[in-house]
């Protein structure tokens, strides 16, 4: 069926049709915005789409009136019920109607929750919606009115790779959001990090977009005592550790927040060495200096000096690896004992999340020794390979030498 011939048909069956002058002439909601110019034609062209249109919802379902009146007036009479276009709390009350009544939603969507509304009223955007903001976002200015989508479909609003652009529709506009002390540009930000690289330009679906942190319905910005639970979601491992550490009581008590004190919240960038330690542009050296008075910052010292004492040690093992794979040596094992390695270098970043020099060192000194002992088995190698030359040397020299007597002895035979 083509698409735009479907809301011809739609209003046909659901709104019915008059006899005028011999032919059927469409009347209701339909019928009359399909005549008129976008945008009043556009929800007339949609909602055959729509997932509440496909269940049987008609118009007059959220916005009441009498459909079978083609004249203007009686059919948007508010006597009838029409409510027209709803803004505010009318729309929350609207939805809720339907989504907050489970006896209801069982007929239609059993899996899909109830208490969608009430998590609302929680946010930050029904606080302010309930205080009298006319700014903020409610059910509509999310999921588009007329045209709503099942979450797991790629033209919906929320669908996963979708939430960073529908959320940026107010927290990227300078204009609206300068006036509640807001940045506009988060939505950037979020694109640019780690994770926004990772699903937008990667296609990993894997990796959190804004309601992953913030929440569906019951958005809110992380506290400080709940930050480090959010990136905990997925950072299961860091999480646990820097809970564990005295830094946790710290952060608390001074009102960091957690995670992003150090790796910021939107603008996530793929950690590494350079965060650690003293030097200009490091995290730690945002808050420690050094010095002998300075605990914390002769911690992060250390710390550092363990990963870069690791780092080098796994690079000469590599290298030395190279070398030798270069040379048509066999070195299949070394390459397996080099991933043993690496995964050290591993435990040691996340263990930094101790904020122990100690602990990050014991975590990389497996990695040390088995890095030391695939250098040495590489220099045995090359050392046995050069024996093997000079051999070959000695050898080609003596078959020579060989052949030349033996020649010289055939002619003087002849």
């Amino acid at each position: 069926m083509h698409r735009f011939m479907a809301p011809v048909l739609v209003a046909a069956c659901l709104m019915g049709t008059v006899q005028g002058q011999g032919e059927e002439e469409e009347i209701g909601c339909v019928g009359c915005h399909l005549e008129q110019d976008p945008p009043y034609s556009t929800p007339a062209e949609t909602v055959p789409f729509d997932v509440h249109g496909q269940a049987g919802f008609t118009c007059v379902d959220c916005h009441g009136g009498d459909p079978d009146s083609w004249d203007f007036d009686e059919a948007k009479d508010p006597a009838k019920g029409f409510i027209g276009i709803p803004t505010g709390l009318r729309v929350v009350e609207l939805c809720g109607q339907c989504h907050s009544n489970q006896e209801f939603m069982q007929r239609y969507n059993p899996n899909l929750p109830t208490d969608q509304v009430a998590q609302y009223w929680t946010s930050g955007h029904g606080r302010s919606l309930q205080a009298g903001n006319p700014d903020v976002a409610q059910c509509a200015s999310c999921h588009n009115p007329h045209d709503i989508k099942r979450v797991a479909d790629p033209g919906s609003t929320v669908y996963h790779a979708n939430v960073a652009e529908t959320c940026g529709n107010c927290h990227a506009e300078e204009q609206l959001i300068s006036r509640y002390g807001l940045s506009s540009d988060i939505v950037q930000q979020y694109r640019s990090s780690v994770h926004g690289v990772a699903l937008h330009d990667r296609g990993d679906m894997a990796a959190p977009t804004c309601n992953d942190c913030h929440g569906n319905h019951g958005a809110a910005p992380p506290q400080v005592e709940s930050a480090q639970e959010a990136c905990g979601t997925c950072h299961v491992n860091n999480q646990l550790l820097f809970s564990q550490s005295k830094m946790r009581t710290i952060f608390i008590t001074e009102g960091y927040h957690g995670c992003a004190t150090c790796h910021t919240a939107h603008d996530i960038q793929k950690t590494s060495e350079e965060m650690v330690g003293l030097q200009e542009g490091s995290v730690c050296a945002q808050c420690h200096e050094d010095s002998a008075d300075d605990p914390g910052g002769l911690q992060a010292r250390y710390i550092r000096s363990a990963l870069e004492t690791l780092k080098d040690t796994l690079r000469l093992a590599e290298e030395g690896i190279a070398a030798a794979e270069n040379r048509g040596l066999v070195v299949t094992d070394l390459l397996l004992d080099m991933q043993t390695a690496r995964t050290a270098l591993i435990q040691s970043r996340t263990m930094v999340h101790t904020f122990d020099a100690a602990r990050v060192t014991e975590e990389g000194r497996p990695g040390i020794i088995l890095a030391s002992k695939i250098i040495s088995e590489v220099k045995l190698l090359m050392r046995e390979l050069r024996n093997r030359k000079i051999w070959l040397g000695f050898a080609t020299m003596f078959m020579v030498f060989t052949a030349t007597v033996l020649h010289f002895y055939v002619k003087t035979l002849d």
